[in-house]
């Protein structure tokens, strides 16, 4: 903008002499002149500074029921909330970026039409998050905001969307090498679903500081979707630092793969908090489980579905927290262990007060009859034995009376497990420091709060 000022400026054009000869008087004429000029005068001003559109409230992504394939590489940032709708797919190719602290709210769906997100082979998801802004993964109706934790959900709210899951490359024992994964329902002539392949390095992307809450809505009769599925995952995914919380199935299960989780709390998983199956390779370190009062057991241990592909994987540092004030219409057991499953579970520590209850709830189909009879299984108390099945330095902290923590009716040939208690297991109520899991880790999930 100018402002304008007008000034006159009046000049006086003086004298004028007139002379008519050498000895004529010389006259002087004065004459005024009056001149007139307009000045404009601007003054600068502030350059206005241009208006910045604020972010959306929310963007939505995905239809109810449907499927919306993600092609090329997209961000999802924090200062929105995202919503998504049916199941949303990254495709092969494609990167998913999603900024620390960003919220995620998953629309409501059941059965064939539950909401996922699903990181296809050959997709990726980076979701880096931090101690301060994590990635929060929950249901549209979950009243948290921008600028405010939620007030209408809790641990104890299951079952209100799908839930994540990441499909990889890496190596599964099956009698095919690759196939759907369960809970998601393909289209004919695709393959989006699938995981499997030859590649124990491959990459899924990256989990970290990741909350994922409310999940495990069915999908079909009797069949949920886990908290976070990985099919087939590859090491080179790097996942660390993960909240579950309150899942209708699982908490985290494994088909397969070779990806490493390190820093993990499960909560409230109506099913099994850790389940691993078809030969995964992989390794957990530093897990927290907590069970309620309906929770089935601490993990699901299943192994290789063929003889030419069988491998180990290792749960190290791990705290269990069972039912202390409710009543339990589940027991307080620790999981199942069959299948020909390999590996090594070892650094555990256990809390709880139902003495009698916290017991392996089976062990089977570990002598060579399940899917393949020339292998039979065997147990040690070492870590770094030779052994298909190592239990190594867990603590039973509390009041226990048991001195075994198997059924009875659960020992099969080479897995008497009760006999040499003492060399893998200890009861008592004063473990030594640093016994399982670290848990100063997790100060910034809805768990450390509620506790």
């Amino acid at each position: 903008m100018k402002n304008t000022k007008i000034y006159s400026i009046i000049a006086l054009v003086a004298i004028v002499f007139v002379a008519c000869s050498k000895d004529d008087d010389v006259r002087t004429v004065v004459e005024t002149v009056t001149v007139t000029e307009t000045v404009t005068v601007t003054t600068p001003t502030t350059p206005t500074t241009p208006t910045t559109p604020s972010a959306p409230a929310t963007v939505e992504h995905g239809v109810d029921g449907g499927i919306t394939k993600i092609f090329s590489d997209e961000t999802w940032k924090a200062e929105s909330i995202h919503i998504i709708r049916g199941k949303v797919v990254v495709m092969s190719g494609a990167r998913l970026i999603i900024e620390a602290g960003t919220i995620i709210k998953a629309g409501e769906g059941q059965l064939a039409d539950a909401t996922a997100l699903v990181i296809s082979r050959g997709g990726q998801i980076i979701a880096d998050g931090s101690y301060d802004n994590p990635i929060i993964m929950t249901d549209i109706n979950d009243n948290i905001s921008l600028t405010s934790a939620s007030t209408n959900r809790t641990s104890k709210d299951r079952g209100l969307w799908g839930g994540l899951i990441l499909l990889g490359k890496a190596k599964i024992s099956n009698s095919s090498p690759e196939r759907g994964i369960e809970g998601v329902e393909g289209v004919a002539g695709e393959i989006w679903n699938y995981y499997g392949g030859d590649d124990n390095s491959d990459s899924s992307g990256v989990l970290n500081y990741v909350s994922i809450r409310h999940t495990g809505t069915e999908v079909a009769p009797d069949e949920e979707i886990q908290g976070l599925t990985l099919g087939g995952v590859g090491a080179g995914t790097s996942i660390k630092n993960i909240e579950i919380l309150g899942s209708e199935d699982d908490g985290v299960e494994f088909f397969g793969g070779s990806v490493d989780i390190e820093n993990i709390v499960i909560v409230n998983a109506n099913d099994d908090s850790i389940d691993v199956d078809m030969a995964y390779s992989g390794t957990v370190t530093n897990a927290v489980v907590e069970l309620t009062y309906d929770s089935d057991g601490v993990f699901e241990m299943d192994g290789s579905k063929v003889a030419s592909y069988r491998a180990k994987n290792l749960i190290s540092g791990l705290t269990v927290y069972a039912r202390y004030t409710e009543t339990a219409t589940d027991s307080d057991q620790l999981g199942k262990v069959r299948e020909n499953f390999q590996g090594t579970v070892t650094d555990v520590h256990v809390f709880g007060d139902a003495a009698e209850l916290s017991k392996i709830e089976s062990w089977g189909d570990m002598d060579g009859t399940y899917n393949f009879n020339s292998y039979q299984h065997t147990f040690g108390t070492t870590v770094g034995g030779s052994e298909d099945v190592i239990f190594s330095d867990w603590y039973f902290n509390g009041q226990f009376t048991q001195s075994k923590i198997t059924e009875s009716a659960s020992s099969v040939a080479g897995f008497n497990i009760d006999a040499v208690f003492s060399d893998w297991a200890t009861i008592g109520t004063n473990p030594s420091a640093g016994q399982g899991a670290d848990e100063g880790v997790f100060g910034w999930t809805v768990w450390s709060t509620e506790q």
